[in-house]
């Protein structure tokens, strides 16, 4: 009996010490500083010089709002790059002797206190730390060193990559390596190429959202909407590197007060090789399958323009031989409406023949931006973003055995033909 009792005790307090063990591990959220940005740059020591210039040091107190008692005539860093008045760090150190840096890493979080009930109004709404380093993931152990928070990359929203950093394929290769690999950071962080420098980005405060990771994320997120901007999540990116070689990656532009996602950047074997526009970015979505909805605004009847919103689109790639050579044709089912004509102008935009002369213009204006991209595509960036290749390993498993070894100058030999058939459907209500 009592060997039984001792055995049920036992049991007992195994399973105790499974189930109120607690968290042994956690962290209380004012303890914690949540990375919602991360800006990656190369590090160049003779850039500093820029931010040390008096236009970056107003355009920098611009977007910071700080109020006129607190502007200063000067902000003179030391060697760390810290602002003596402000405490904020503005610029990576200063170089030395011992060490070499490749990258400059900017991390922006939010200060949770503002959203208190005791926050107060002055109190700085973000963080922002810039730190120079050879590992972009692991710069939160060496900025511990200096913030009382443990850094978490669990709700990051965005990583911007500089303008200089995209042009050395080395340094793209560990970015993406040290992101995909880190098991905190989530699949869906988008990922954008800035026209300048990633600090720039991340130290402009939006005007509607002053947290800048949130900003482009909610932004980056109405891609679907809006058919101008392209989303491009980590994993995507990713998996078109590994089978394609080649990504687009959304473009951002920073300003003084606002931040614009416009167009996107090619990249093949790792290298930035050039920019797509939004209406070329606007095709390539349509190519690609990716576009739900897109507003073409280019089209005129005599003095009027007339506004077109697609409400349906279906892309059908089919690949066939002619004398000879392989054909990729695209098969675009457009479905849409006209938004905006002249009240009381007496046409009836749904009646013949104003429907064909807009349907029959807007398939023009298609097929001209599509052969305009892939003759960027094909010959000036060379870069096989639409998947071409993929398509064929799989339909002509034979043909792509002979082509892939060549697969940078047999692109050039592919044709593609692009047939648009736009359908008017509607023409808004007027009552």
């Amino acid at each position: 009996m009592k060997s039984k009792r001792r055995t049920f005790l036992a049991i007992l307090l195994v399973f105790l010490a499974f189930f109120l063990s607690g968290c042994w591990d956690r962290v209380e959220i004012e303890d914690r500083g949540y990375i919602l940005a991360l800006g990656v740059d190369k590090y160049d020591p003779s850039d500093l010089n820029k931010y040390e210039s008096s236009e970056y040091i107003d355009l920098d107190r611009k977007t910071q709002k700080f109020s006129s008692e607190q502007q200063k005539p000067d902000i003179k860093t030391d060697q760390k790059g810290i602002d003596p008045q402000t405490k904020r760090k503005v610029k990576p150190p200063l170089p030395s002797s011992k060490n070499e840096y490749k990258f400059a890493v900017t991390v922006l979080f939010p200060n949770l206190r503002t959203i208190g009930k005791d926050s107060k109004p002055d109190e700085q709404m973000r963080f922002l730390f810039v730190t120079s380093t050879n590992n972009v993931v692991g710069v939160r152990n060496y900025l511990e060193r200096e913030i009382n928070k443990r850094l978490y990359y669990g709700y990051l929203k965005v990583v911007v990559l500089g303008r200089d950093l995209v042009e050395e394929p080395g340094y793209v290769r560990e970015v993406l390596d040290g992101l995909n690999r880190e098991g905190d950071i989530p699949q869906n962080t988008f990922l954008l190429v800035s026209e300048t420098t990633a600090r720039d980005v991340l130290n402009t405060m939006p005007l509607v959202q002053p947290v800048t990771g949130i900003h482009l994320f909610e932004i980056s997120k109405n891609a679907s909407i809006y058919g101008r901007i392209i989303d491009t999540p980590l994993s995507e990116v990713v998996n078109n590197f590994i089978n394609s070689n080649c990504a687009v990656i959304s473009r951002v532009e920073p300003g003084i007060e606002t931040l614009k996602v416009s167009g996107a950047a090619v990249f093949k074997n790792f290298r930035f090789v050039g920019w797509l526009d939004e209406k070329q970015l606007q095709v390539y979505k349509l190519l690609m399958g990716k576009a739900k909805h897109t507003f073409i605004d280019d089209l005129k009847y005599k003095s009027t323009h007339v506004p077109f919103i697609t409400t349906e689109i279906q892309t059908k790639k089919k690949i066939k031989s002619e004398k000879g050579r392989l054909k990729i044709v695209y098969n675009l089912r457009i479905e849409g409406e006209v938004i905006e004509f002249v009240f009381k102008s007496g046409y009836k935009v749904l009646d013949d023949p104003m429907r064909k002369y807009i349907q029959n213009e807007l398939n023009n204006i298609i097929k001209k931006r599509a052969n305009e991209l892939i003759y960027l595509l094909k010959y000036r960036y060379n870069a096989d973003v639409l998947g071409i290749g993929d398509f064929i390993s799989k339909r002509r498993a034979k043909d792509w055995k002979k082509l892939k070894k060549n697969w940078d100058d047999e692109l050039k030999k592919i044709d593609i033909e692009v047939i648009p058939d736009v359908r008017l459907r509607r023409s808004g209500t007027i009552y």
